[in-house]
């Protein structure tokens, strides 16, 4: 597979498309907030995160193929970082620090109390995962290989010469006669 170009691989970069996705979500928040005069900017974050993720998916499909690759050649692949349960949880806070701000508004306390629900539901799931993590490699930590010694086949295995003996004649001609 072809590198892809310089340019894709940096505007394809994370440090690239968060931003850009976030500019997205801001200015289309920014549409339906403040009316009808905000539609070029969300046309043009429209585009742009369209151009940006297309560059993403290159260069995403390139490092896959690059990582099959290299495992062909007996490399191990790098392990990829799983995004930690924290920045959700600190994501969720955030949106309850902005409600707690606005909190003399009515239409945010709902919203603050479902943030509420959804801080305590993330960090019960997380704690759960993480729990059964630990006891499953305790688990997997204590098993011991299993050796087994076989003295004898199960099967009646013949000796060399007795194969021999039991190969039929068309078979004599192709080895020499031997």
């Amino acid at each position: 597979m072809k590198q892809p170009s310089l340019k894709t691989r940096i505007i394809g970069s994370p440090p690239v498309v968060l931003p850009t996705v976030g500019f997205f979500l801001w200015s289309g928040y920014m549409l339906l907030t403040q009316g009808d005069e905000m539609w070029p900017m969300a046309i043009t974050a429209t585009l742009l995160v369209t151009w940006v993720m297309r560059a993403h998916e290159q260069r995403d499909a390139y490092l896959t193929w690059k990582r099959a690759w290299n495992a062909m050649a007996g490399q191990t692949p790098q392990q990829r970082k799983i995004a930690k349960p924290i920045t959700g949880i600190v994501g969720i806070i955030m949106v309850s620090l902005y409600l707690v701000a606005t909190l003399d508004r009515t239409d945010t306390q709902t919203a603050l109390g479902l943030s509420v629900v959804g801080i305590i539901g993330a960090c019960a799931i997380f704690a759960g995962r993480s729990l059964w993590r630990r006891l499953r490699r305790r688990r997997a930590a204590k098993a011991a290989f299993v050796t087994v010694c076989i003295r004898s086949p199960l099967l009646p295995v013949p000796t060399l010469q007795q194969a021999y003996a039991a190969l039929p004649a068309h078979c004599w001609v192709v080895l020499g006669g031997r």
